[in-house]
């Protein structure tokens, strides 16, 4: 008996817009061997074919009516409904073992619509997005999960010989996802994750290695938002069993206006999880913006340096130190597990050394001493003799780690 190797590919688009495109898709899939549920998200003109998933049936599982979403004539309105319903749709075949991989075609509307969906797959299920936008700013669609965002560089207005180049190759992608068997992960050892930067590179990597050593899988997130909220989702869901969360900086990007936030809710899922939670100052000497002209007007006069053409650092004073660690402390405060603070003395990040731009060992202590000042009991602070990147403040991070895991 023959093995049935074929995978079943759930295809996303607005079929009265973008018909002609995904059933060219669809053909292309189909003859590499796999099926295809296709789901039409359109809310103007009829579907140029019959889809699996009618939009009557999207809208439905939003709990709304298609006619009425139409007859409303608001865009965001039935955006909204399909992008729910969407997700809800896909969810469902995922979780009755009908989807293999989901693959969508779209502008704007109608990539915000797929990709809210493919957002609440799991890590690992192959997606892939087609889209006018895919050069551009995508983290409003990828978020923080692994959406595969493919450029269409024409727009997808009827087929030609550059988009449809661009198709076949998207097509590439995705079957080759689906075809691939990826190997489960073992279970055999506890998970601890580590936060960098570039500046805190060093210290990742020697608290890496030390760890390894303690019998740990470890998983390094790097801070420029995204992978905070990333570490943050991980943590939630059971993934990680304790934290060294040794660059902070993402509390200074959305205390000062950067772009590079993962979000209010940083630092906060261990806490309200209760696993052991070891915090370092990590890169709150600095914040990032994209580039001079990210820079807010009012801090252009401050110490700015050119971390890259398109990333400029800005040097935080005393002021904005004592505020992180009070908003340090607000979190960690509210701790179920231990948590203990690890101080680096000669300096926050690469900048932040004796003969760098950013020394200032004044506004580094504003943050020392408000922390002190503003944690419980129960909170330790501890401080080490050391550069964060030097080997001695690893040892002693780790050590002190270890400590609250036994």
């Amino acid at each position: 008996m023959v093995e049935d190797t074929s995978k079943t590919i759930v295809l996303i688009g607005t079929l009265d817009t973008k018909g002609q495109e995904v059933r060219y898709v669809k053909g292309r899939i189909e003859e590499r061997g796999h099926s295809v549920l296709v789901v039409d998200t359109g809310v103007l003109a009829a579907p140029s074919f019959e889809p699996e998933i009618s939009r009557e049936s999207v809208a439905q599982a939003a709990g709304q009516d298609l006619s009425e979403l139409v007859a409303r004539r608001d865009t965001a309105t039935a955006v909204q409904a399909m992008m729910a319903g969407t997700t809800e749709v896909v969810g469902r075949l995922f979780r009755e073992g009908q989807l293999d991989g989901v693959m969508s075609l779209g502008g704007g509307k109608g990539t915000a619509i797929a990709t809210a969906a493919m957002r609440e797959l799991p890590l690992g299920v192959p997606k892939v997005a087609v889209c006018t936008a895919a050069s551009g700013d995508t983290r409003r669609y990828m978020g923080s999960k692994d959406v595969l965002m493919f450029p269409s560089i024409t727009d997808i207005v009827g087929l030609n010989r550059v988009n449809r180049l661009m198709l076949d190759n998207a097509v590439g992608a995705m079957v080759g996802m689906v075809e691939t068997e990826v190997e489960q992960p073992a279970m055999d050892r506890p998970v601890a994750s580590v936060t960098a930067l570039g500046i805190t590179t060093p210290a990742a990597m020697n608290c890496k290695r030390r760890l390894e050593a303690n019998g740990y899988e470890v998983m390094v997130f790097h801070t420029t938002g995204i992978g905070g909220k990333a570490m943050e989702e991980l943590i939630a869901a059971g993934v990680v069993s304790g934290v060294m969360d040794l660059t902070t900086t993402e509390l200074m990007s959305q205390l000062l206006g950067s772009t590079f936030v993962s979000g209010p809710d940083r630092l906060e899922t261990a806490v309200r999880v209760g696993i052991p939670l070891l915090i370092g100052p990590g890169g709150l000497d600095m914040v990032a913006y994209a580039g001079r002209g990210a820079v807010p007007e009012e801090y252009r006069d401050r110490l700015l340096y050119d971390h890259t053409p398109a990333l400029t650092v800005m040097r935080t004073n005393p002021e904005e130190n004592a505020e992180a660690a009070r908003i340090v402390a607000d979190k960690v405060n509210r701790a179920k597990g231990p948590v203990t603070i690890v101080i680096p003395s000669q300096g926050f990040s690469a900048y932040d050394q004796k003969g760098e731009m950013f020394y200032d060992p004044q506004a580094d202590e504003a943050f020392v001493e408000t922390v002190r000042q503003a944690v419980r009991e129960t909170v330790q602070v501890v401080s080490v003799d050391a550069h964060i990147n030097d080997d001695a403040f690893a040892e002693g991070a780790v050590e002190l780690f270890m400590r609250m895991v036994e």
